[in-house]
């Protein structure tokens, strides 16, 4: 796409957006060059932060950048042309987290791959409402390679144009959440081997004489079936010296070996 004379004179080489050459107002191309100019001095910086300037049509479905970072670009090993789409194809999933109260654990939100594509306009109006966007996202970057981003941004709308602009930043975050997903599993882990775990408690019902327990459903059962049932422990029979003694006198295995 050409540049017109009055952009290039900004010093926006490369640019591969719409809007400063489309027919849109003056305050909305002034807007688009201020974020342009602002996010590429704050690169220059070495800024971690991945910045970005997209920007969407009320009334139509598709979404672009009018700047994107070139390690973006890089990360994601596509054009820049191709950049919107191979991000969006690229997420594996889409989280946000919500303080629901101020005693109140985060509540976490996840909307995988196969949800997203039909929930992105509902998204995007979402966000003009709020005026921001504050997700995470889950990002393959080939068959084994994930990171996690952080977008966090503002929404600027433009009536007249009927253009909204998001004026963002991609912050890496795969050390917190690969953190994050070890302690998921480590709670599952754990909620599981709970489940499995059986113990005895409160008063059981037992024989005086024949030492058998009532169980819930008011039969009388062995004390080895009984605990069994209601544990993790199992049994291995033997014969006590004291039984052994009164059952089988004969055998020398009871009698006292002990010297006098």
């Amino acid at each position: 796409m050409a540049i017109n004379d009055d952009i290039d004179q900004t010093g926006i080489g490369g640019y591969c957006g719409y809007i400063l050459n489309g027919n849109y107002t003056r305050a909305l191309k002034n807007r688009v060059l201020e974020c342009i100019e602002a996010f590429r001095t704050l690169e220059k910086t070495g800024s971690p932060a991945i910045l970005y300037l997209a920007a969407w049509q009320e009334d139509e479905k598709s979404i672009w950048y009018e700047y994107a970072s070139k390690y973006f670009v890089e990360l994601l090993e596509c054009d820049y042309s191709k950049t919107v789409e191979v991000f969006q194809n690229s997420i594996v999933d889409r989280r946000i987290y919500k303080h629901m109260d101020i005693n109140a654990d985060i509540e976490k939100e996840t909307i995988v791959k196969r949800e997203l594509n039909n929930v992105r306009e509902a998204l995007r109006d979402n966000s003009k409402k709020t005026g921001i966007i504050d997700a995470v996202y889950k990002v393959s970057l080939g068959e084994t390679r994930y990171v996690w981003m952080k977008d966090q941004a503002t929404i600027d709308i433009y009536e007249q144009d009927k253009i909204c602009l998001s004026l963002g930043s991609l912050t890496i975050v795969t050390k917190e959440m690969k953190a994050e997903e070890e302690r998921e599993k480590l709670v599952l882990e754990l909620q599981g081997a709970l489940e499995n775990v059986k113990t005895l408690s409160g008063l059981l019902p037992i024989c005086a004489n024949c030492k058998k327990i009532r169980d819930d459903k008011g039969y009388w059962n062995q004390i080895e079936a009984y605990i069994r049932d209601h544990s993790e422990a199992d049994f291995s029979h033997s014969i006590c010296p004291e039984c052994g003694k009164k059952l089988y006198p004969e055998l020398d295995l009871w009698k006292d070996n002990r010297k006098g």
